[in-house]
């Protein structure tokens, strides 16, 4: 067996995620699986608790030998996530080997390591509020890298911390009221239907909406070969999306399935209409 082998085995709540595995932590009482573990290519134990207890105790209590497993202590971006206003609200932490971790300020100077009380929301939010006002189109990706890898090339991107975990909250529906939006999921099944959740709770509210998969990994590894404007023709030559299947009565009080946008629209040009001929 390998060491990741025997780390699952011993763990309690194993499940597959896209890039290994997530578990309970063995050093606290965890209630939210806060252990991420993966393998390298060369066998080594990769293991990482949210939740800050330290990898030598983690292996410790798994008993492991401590020469097999390696701990992402590098820290490699850091990408804030603030308010319409530009008030810092959290960070989310990026390490080499990839694994994350966010954290926000105490008032004090210092860093709470949760999101505990705070809604997830979009990076770079008062960047898009702005775009979506000018009418400009704007990407929603998977990642933080891959939506500033976008903004290298002069395009207004965005995403929302946690990945395919993360949950959208109601009170952004209304923000994306009247805008073009691109969504660009990871090549993979649960970035396609993290990506498809996005699309449903979004349709509805744009004025222009486009669900597009690349033949790469993600846009990042597509930028790494083609050109944006090879990008922007893709864009331009997609349908726009529309929902498939039957919409529940708990999607619509959910703010899905209703086009909001084109509805009120509808409702000025009968206004329009009924002021004319009366």
């Amino acid at each position: 067996m390998s060491e990741l082998d025997v780390a699952l085995f011993r763990l309690q709540g194993v499940k597959k995620i896209t890039n290994g595995f997530q578990a309970h932590c063995p050093c606290h009482n965890d209630n939210v699986a806060s252990l991420s573990l993966s393998e390298t290519k060369e066998g080594k134990l990769l293991i990482y608790c949210h939740a800050g207890c330290s990898f030598e105790n983690i292996i410790k209590a798994l008993d492991l030998p401590f020469n097999k497993v390696h701990s992402p202590s590098s820290i490699t971006d850091i990408y804030d996530y603030i308010d319409a206003e530009g008030k810092l609200l959290y960070q989310v932490i990026r390490y080499h080997p990839k694994a994350f971790k966010q954290r926000r300020p105490n008032g004090e100077g210092d860093w709470v390591w949760d999101l505990k009380g705070i809604i997830p929301t979009l990076y770079h939010l008062p960047e898009i509020i702005e775009a979506i006002k000018e009418e400009k189109q704007v990407f929603i990706v998977e990642g933080e890298k891959d939506a500033d890898n976008l903004r290298k090339c002069r395009q207004v991107a965005t995403t929302i911390s946690g990945g395919v975990s993360t949950k959208w909250h109601p009170s952004l529906m209304p923000l994306f009221e009247g805008a073009k939006i691109i969504i660009i999921p990871d090549k993979d099944k649960a970035g396609i239907n993290y990506a498809t959740y996005v699309a449903n709770l979004l349709y509805g509210w744009c004025l222009s909406l486009k669900l597009i998969t690349l033949p790469a990994k993600d846009v990042s590894a597509y930028l790494e070969t083609q050109t944006i404007d090879n990008l922007l023709n893709i864009v331009y030559n997609t349908s726009e999306y529309i929902p498939s299947g039957a919409v529940t009565r708990e999607e619509f009080n959910g703010w899905r399935g209703i086009n909001q946008y084109l509805w009120r629209l509808l409702l000025k040009q009968k206004a329009k209409s009924k002021s004319k001929y009366s």
